[in-house]
């Protein structure tokens, strides 16, 4: 199913946060772009990240890689119609609206996705800029996107299984174990972790590999042929410190959970600001959830108190639309 969705939206693609960076570059710089953006209509939005943007959780998908809604390196992604309220499917059925015809959603999702760049073999997800059916294609995908004439939006969500895995990694190392990679790290069993790293020992989030993988990323979204896409969002992690799946946890654990989800957004808004994309802006979702502390209560999340449900991935798409519309009102 994943390979038809992706085969149709490359041959038919006719079918609160900070804002934008300020774009001061003369049009003599980057790629000339192919057809110019200033022609093109419509909207295709690509959704790529993690179990998040699959939307594991909901009614329709449960709460393990199976099922409708499996995922692998390879085959990313769930639609619309098999998975209607997640919150990436959300904001692509509002994106439906007149506006942006002809519109097109691609989810491309992997469960158990890491960003990318961690030291030691990962989990079977991957990671997002390595994965073939994610953003190792990308160049591919948006160029099938401009030959129809067709403006895109890509969003990325990608970081909550990178504070993991690196919460998970230095819970191996303090307690004198060896990390040996392979994903599927847990708290009873934590060195199969791959070794993240959000920061140096002295908190530098610049020499972490979380910062360096999404200054990559953005480059690489920076030089695509035809110039940068009309609109790019990354979102955010929320506070996983406060997540029910982890109130067995010390207070110590949470406390480290919670610092290293922020050193996980700064590390993501270090990139933006390094990077030479100007098209961007940043859903902050742990802010968003500070100002609305009860969306971590257990109302909103699924049966394994990790992923969020129906109702959780309700009350966050408002966050991704309002980043839209406030940083991008002309697209």
């Amino acid at each position: 199913m994943n390979r038809l969705l992706i085969a149709f939206f490359l041959i038919a693609t006719v079918g609160i946060a900070a804002g934008c960076k300020n774009n001061t570059s003369s049009g003599s710089s980057g790629p000339t772009p192919i057809p110019t953006s200033s022609n093109r209509a419509g909207l295709t939005y690509l959704a790529y990240g993690d179990d998040f943007t699959v939307g594991l959780g909901t009614v329709f998908c449960g709460v393990v890689n199976a099922g409708p809604c499996s995922t692998s390196p390879t085959q990313p992604g769930v639609s619309s119609s098999v998975n209607p309220t997640g919150w990436a499917q959300r904001f692509g059925s509002y994106l439906t609206l007149p506006r942006w015809q002809p519109a097109t959603f691609a989810g491309l999702g992997v469960n158990g996705a890491l960003t990318g760049g961690a030291p030691l073999p990962e989990g079977p997800g991957g990671d997002i800029n390595a994965n073939s059916g994610q953003l190792a294609s990308l160049s591919t995908t948006v160029q099938a996107v401009r030959s129809n004439n067709i403006k895109t939006l890509i969003t990325i969500e990608s970081g909550i299984n990178d504070v993991l895995d690196a919460f998970y990694s230095a819970q191996c190392l303090s307690s004198g174990g060896k990390l040996v990679g392979g994903g599927g790290a847990t708290i009873s069993n934590p060195c199969t972790a791959s070794n993240t790293q959000l920061a140096d020992v002295n908190g530098n989030v610049r020499n972490g590999t979380l910062y360096k993988t999404y200054l990559s990323i953005l480059s690489n979204i920076h030089n695509l042929a035809g110039g940068e896409p009309e609109a790019t969002i990354l979102v955010g992690v929320p506070d996983l410190g406060q997540f029910p799946a982890f109130f067995a946890l010390s207070a110590v654990q949470r406390t480290q959970l919670t610092n290293d989800s922020k050193l996980a957004n700064a590390a993501i808004n270090a990139a933006v600001a390094d990077s030479p994309l100007k098209a961007v802006a940043f859903a902050d979702w742990f802010a968003y959830y500070a100002q609305n502390p009860q969306y971590y209560t257990t109302f909103y999340f699924a049966s394994d108190l990790f992923h969020l449900n129906d109702q959780g991935y309700a009350v966050l798409e408002p966050l991704i639309q309002q980043t839209f519309q406030t940083a991008f009102p002309s697209v």
